[in-house]
């Protein structure tokens, strides 16, 4: 029987409001919150993907924060002192003979570039970040492990079941992250597959550093990484009392100044 094409506008105005919302949307989801099948599933993608709301990828739908979010090269222009600070400051929290997870991010990458000078390091990194791993590729004492997963373009990383279930066979001695926004309540993202495999390397490392300088204070986005009790380190250009103006208790030894 047909259905009436009232009723299958409906249903892809719900499916581009799911997609929006969790920014990543498998198809095994998709077919259970909207109750059809998956041929119905795949018509219904490529119906919204040709109006540009989002992009159909290996199992699911990206929603369009592709489009939206600031790509990498034009992210890597803005608070580039900051950032090397930071980076800087990161680099000495870096375990020698240890296994380190890199995140997405400028910051971090900044870090990656740091470590290419150490000489005296026999180092394991671990990570989702393409931008990372095309500087580490070839330094000399790094052993380099990319996960796998789907790939976000703006970010040039990967994500989903597949990274975060390659995540779970390490262990990691000290994570350094990035993000978007931080306030009292927390650290946020945009996006809510980066968020989950974000947790799910707080569940594996010993230590974990966030990267943040001072544009992402006094900022939220839709996903919380973490709560302040939850983070180890920040490392950061921010001083202690702007943090307490904006309501960031953190201790001395949480925080890792960048000068």
């Amino acid at each position: 029987m047909r259905v009436p094409i009232e009723i299958v506008n409906q249903r892809r105005e719900r499916l581009r409001a799911l997609i929006r919302r969790d920014g990543f949307l498998p198809l095994a989801d998709i077919c259970r919150q909207l109750e059809i099948s998956e041929a119905t599933a795949r018509r219904d993608l490529v119906a919204i993907e040709a109006d540009g709301h989002i992009t159909r990828t290996y199992g699911g739908a990206l929603a369009d924060y592709n489009s939206s979010f600031a790509s990498l090269s034009e992210r890597t222009k803005h608070a580039r002192s900051a950032k090397s600070r930071i980076a800087r400051a990161a680099n000495r929290h870096v375990p020698a003979g240890g296994v380190i997870f890199l995140d997405a991010g400028t910051t971090v990458l900044a870090l990656a570039r740091l470590l290419v000078r150490r000489k005296d390091q026999a180092i394991t990194v671990v990570t989702n970040n393409l931008a990372v791993a095309s500087v580490l590729g070839d330094a000399p004492g790094i052993s380099l492990h990319l996960l796998g997963g789907v790939f976000l373009h703006r970010q040039a990383t990967l994500f989903g079941d597949q990274t975060v279930s390659a995540l779970a066979h390490w262990k990691i001695d000290a994570a350094f992250l990035g993000a978007e926004a931080m306030n009292a309540q927390g650290i946020w993202n945009s996006h809510a597959e980066v968020v989950r495999l974000q947790r799910a390397v707080l569940q594996v490392a010993k230590a974990s550093f966030f990267c943040l300088d001072a544009s992402k204070l006094n900022r939220t986005t839709p996903h919380c990484v973490a709560t302040w009790d939850e983070i180890d380190h920040l490392v950061s250009n921010i001083t202690p009392g702007k943090l307490r103006e904006a309501g960031i208790e953190i201790s001395a030894t949480q925080l890792v100044a960048a000068n």
